[in-house]
């Protein structure tokens, strides 16, 4: 049997696969399909819309499996994921049984009109069921079928086009959120898996461990939240108190079982947990500055500044506990590590368009920003984005505000905050060259939200440089290579030294 899967992307709250990741989701179905003694081919959508050769793999295969996961709004360097149109078009130009999967599938963000299977739950197993008992079943993977998939479409890796460098690979430490019981926030989707489930460290490591067997050197670990991994008291409370010992655990386990390992970062985390557990979140950063790599970013979920908002929406924390993880962060995480970028730094997510909110919440929103910037905190990241309507529908009453905001803050606070995280003169290491626009090359280092790198001449892609960084966009820096070869530089990298300019450059 010929099975093709189309990898459509991912880019959930808590999961992405947009290159250079590669979800779990993709090696899952991988996994499903080996462990029904089938083989497969994987292709990306970007390779889809590039190679006509490729596509008629996809026409002539007797299933298709499609990953349909960008449900979150972002900005891509590079890869976009699949468009509805382009859904249409794959379900016209395929004859085969045809599955797709992921949260645009699961939230019914598409008709996926002519597709034999929508998958609601878990794409992987209604694969394996169809495979091995020829119906469709909508239902979760099971723990133990979570454990063979895994490590059975590790495989999967080699065929992206990223592979192995700068391939970055997505791993999952649970499912679901442990505000559950509360229905968590109004616009989140992790609330709706349900009582969390818990991978187990060894599980967790064993798939680490046979993914850097293949030649993946770059990992994230992706939760809905870092510090409630394996935590007790589910469901008796909002924030339960973290287990450092289950998380040194799977840290430890991790750097002591890979080789060459290059990126270990983490994504989300509630920053309520960190303000009432001071005493064991300050234990669990010391374990993330000391198994992980630099350039780590804990995405934090305030949301909103406005208390309104707040109780409106059932939001994950206060501007005051939010304003502790961040002290606590930069306590511990602020010392520059060894790629250039400070060790652990703190990001912040803010959601606009939320039930309750006013002209006013921008200046809450706006102003606490300012706030932390003028206590002399670091924010790596701060996330603006309008709610999408996956639970609740938001009107957008307020867009224009929205975006007067989202400038102002830009320019206001994300510019400062760059000028104090890489001062100018700082050395960037590892800095993957991605793609020429005009005169200027965009790069990034791998992990969780890199710096946009842009350097104002052109210069070779797909390779890694050093970057003196000398100047401050509102998102982005702007350098140099390091070292700056003199006798081999354009005139436009002569250009582009501090002080010299094109006049000295032409001498």
């Amino acid at each position: 049997m010929r099975i093709v899967i189309l990898d459509g992307y991912v880019d959930e709250p808590s999961c992405l696969g947009v290159p250079p990741y590669i979800s779990p989701i993709v090696r899952y179905a991988a996994g499903a399909v080996k462990d029904s003694n089938n083989d497969f081919t994987y292709l990306t959508i970007d390779e889809y819309r590039k190679n006509s050769e490729k596509v008629k793999q996809i026409i002539g295969s007797d299933v298709l499996i499609l990953v349909a996961g960008a449900v979150v709004p972002g900005k891509y360097l590079r890869g976009m994921p699949v468009s509805s149109r382009e859904i249409r078009e794959i379900s016209e130009k395929f004859d085969g049984v045809k599955i797709v999967g992921g949260a645009r599938a699961r939230f019914g963000l598409d008709n996926f009109e002519g597709f034999d299977f929508v998958a609601k739950k878990d794409m992987d197993a209604a694969v394996y069921d169809f495979l091995t008992e020829k119906f469709f079943l909508d239902r979760n993977r099971t723990i133990d079928e979570w454990k063979r998939w895994s490590i059975k479409g590790a495989e999967v890796v080699k065929s992206h086009p990223d592979f192995p460098l700068p391939l970055i690979a997505e791993v999952e430490t649970m499912r679901g959120c442990v505000r559950y019981f509360t229905g968590g926030c109004s616009f989140c989707i992790e609330p709706l898996y349900g009582k969390p489930v818990f991978r187990d460290a060894a599980d967790i490591v064993k798939e680490i461990k046979s993914l850097n067997n293949l030649g993946v050197v770059n990992f994230r670990l992706t939760q809905s939240c870092f510090f409630s991994y394996k935590v007790e008291g589910i469901g008796e409370t909002e924030t339960p108190k973290p287990n450092v010992n289950e998380i040194k655990r799977l840290l430890s386990g991790i750097k002591n079982n890979t080789k060459n390992l290059r990126v270990l970062h983490v994504d989300n985390t509630n920053p309520a947990i960190i303000a009432e557990h001071p005493f064991e979140s300050e234990k669990i950063l010391k374990l993330l500055v000391k198994y992980c790599t630099p350039g780590n970013v804990l995405a934090l979920g305030m949301e909103s500044a406005d208390p309104a908002v707040l109780k409106a929406n059932n939001l994950n924390a206060t501007p005051e506990q939010v304003m502790k993880s961040i002290e606590l962060i930069n306590k511990i995480g602020k010392e520059r590590g060894s790629n250039g970028m400070p060790e652990l730094l703190p990001g912040i997510n803010i959601v606009c368009g939320l039930m309750g909110e006013t002209k006013k919440t921008y200046e809450l929103n706006y102003d606490f920003l300012k706030k932390v910037l003028d206590k002399g905190l670091l924010l790596r990241r701060i996330n603006l984005r309008q709610a999408l309507g996956f639970r609740e529908k938001f009107p957008r009453k307020h867009h224009s505000i929205f975006v007067k905001y989202k400038e102002k803050i830009r320019k206001e606070i994300d510019h400062e905050m760059l000028k104090k995280i890489v001062p100018f003169g700082t050395i960037l290491k590892d800095v993957f060259m991605e793609k020429g626009i005009g005169n200027m090359t965009f790069g990034r280092q791998m992990g969780s939200y890199p710096l946009l790198v842009g350097i104002p001449y052109k210069t070779h892609e797909n390779i890694f440089i050093n970057v003196c960084i000398t100047d401050w966009g509102m998102r982005s820096v702007t350098g140099i290579e390091y070292p700056f070869n003199i006798n081999r530089a354009s005139l436009k990298a002569m250009e582009s030294l501090p002080g010299v300019g094109k006049k000295r450059a032409m001498r």
